[in-house]
């Protein structure tokens, strides 16, 4: 059976944090929604949904694995005609850069990764309290970081763009308009909701193939965590090990790879320029040529 391919755009309603590793006392914040944490906000609504007994997430979860693959979420803000994501990519000059994606070569719509954590995030402190002395525990002061509602520059609405991979005549996802993201939703944080879903053709302009089980994107930038077993082209980027947790199993903490995967902005250099990737149910990809 083939896929079909959505392009859905969720704005953000609420501070969003999505952790990455920690700078000392500062928890800092990915400035994109990886799959698996999308997956895990989509099972969660699903399983709610209706349940008049305690939910059954991993049913639901499972279900989500089999009939969607999911792509990461990207920062986007509007200029009146559409939502335009931003999106990583690697530069030999620059390091880590994001561009616009209506108008990739533009300086304009152009920001160094520093630049654009100034424009998204902000910080909450807090700390934790020791009960003898009702004052703040030595040593427990900290702050964390969050993508804000808000551009900070233009004061413009934020949202974040992505596609959902569904097998034809499965469409539960439909009827979810609002979302929960990331840490610290039961204080209110990682709400969005969503604004777009309209059929789409590529995945941010690269090709893709819905014949294929499962789907494939060709492109020379990887937009997810990637592991590039197989691929045959020089990457330039930089890895990192993820995990991740998964609580309807026995050991719920677990690494989604036994080895570093490339990280989003990450990308291909060979000769042939752009190289097919698969996208499998956690989200990550993985080189079509490294399959078994």
């Amino acid at each position: 059976m083939s896929w079909t391919l959505y392009r859905w755009t969720w704005r953000l309603e609420s501070s969003l944090f999505v952790g990455a590793l920690p700078a000392g006392s500062l928890n800092r914040c990915r400035l994109y929604v990886p799959s698996r944490t999308l997956w895990g906000g989509l099972t969660a609504e699903l399983a709610r949904r209706g349940a008049s007994d305690f939910p059954d997430y991993g049913k639901k979860g499972r279900m989500l694995l089999e009939n969607a693959r999911l792509t990461y979420l990207f920062p986007a803000e509007g200029d009146g005609e559409a939502w335009r994501a931003w999106l990583p990519r690697y530069e030999k000059r620059d390091g880590l850069v994001w561009r616009r994606e209506d108008r990739q070569g533009s300086e304009e719509h152009q920001l160094t990764d520093r630049q654009i954590r100034r424009r998204l995030l902000g910080a909450r402190p807090a700390t934790a309290i020791d009960p003898d002395s009702d004052s703040a525990e030595e040593g427990s002061l900290r702050e964390t970081e969050c993508v804000l509602p808000h551009w900070r520059d233009s004061g413009s609405r934020v949202a974040f763009v992505g596609y959902g991979f569904l097998k034809q005549d499965w469409r539960e996802v439909y009827d979810i308009t609002t979302l929960f993201l990331g840490g610290d939703t039961r204080y209110g944080l990682g709400r969005l909701q969503r604004v777009e879903w309209k059929s789409a053709s590529d995945v941010f302009g690269a090709q893709v193939d819905l014949r294929k089980e499962p789907p494939t994107v060709r492109t020379d930038r990887l937009l997810a965590h990637t592991r590039a077993d197989g691929c045959t082209q020089e990457i330039t980027g930089t890895r990192e090990l993820l995990a991740g947790w998964d609580r309807t199993k026995v050991d719920p903490f677990s690494a989604l790879s036994e080895t570093a995967l490339w990280t989003p902005g990450s990308r291909t250099r060979g000769s042939a320029r752009t190289q097919e990737w698969s996208i499998g149910d956690n989200g990550v990809w993985e080189s079509a040529r490294g399959q078994t």
